[in-house]
């Protein structure tokens, strides 16, 4: 079985460190990739589809970000998705807002799997996992 890829964009270091931290205490066969903006993340993807590199199947993105926010990303990944056609990926929001307009937003964009408010435990990011590899990491 291929490792779980798991690509984490969001400006905040302490979170990056902690969702770190709690991927690999749940395996060490998890292989995690993180970008503090969603233009850096973007073109991460961008090199991936051109080198032919696998995709991440998670990627939990905030909305708040300096450079490009998560709807940016968004917008862009969309644009993306005519040379994706064979890979899934799964797009959570991770996010502080809990904002019934981003929540509202977030709806609009079918590329989105799920919204989750932060803090992100171990018990959510096992069930994240369960969902995406049925069990299988």
């Amino acid at each position: 079985m291929k490792k779980p890829n798991i690509l984490l964009v969001d400006d905040d270091e302490v979170y990056l460190f902690v969702t770190k931290r709690i991927l690999s205490n749940l395996s060490s066969d998890i292989l995690v990739t993180s970008f503090t903006d969603g233009e850096r993340a973007i073109e991460y993807i961008n090199l991936c589809i051109e080198e032919k590199v696998e995709l991440p199947e998670v990627i939990l993105l905030d909305i708040n970000m300096p450079f490009m926010d998560g709807w940016g990303f968004l917008s862009e990944f969309k644009k993306m998705k005519p040379v994706l056609p064979n890979h899934n990926v799964n797009i959570f929001m991770v996010t502080s807002s809990n904002d019934p307009d981003d929540f509202s937003k977030a709806k609009d964009f079918e590329e989105i799997t799920g919204y989750i408010v932060k803090p992100v435990f171990e018990d959510k990011m096992t069930q994240i996992l369960e969902e995406i590899y049925d069990g299988n990491w």
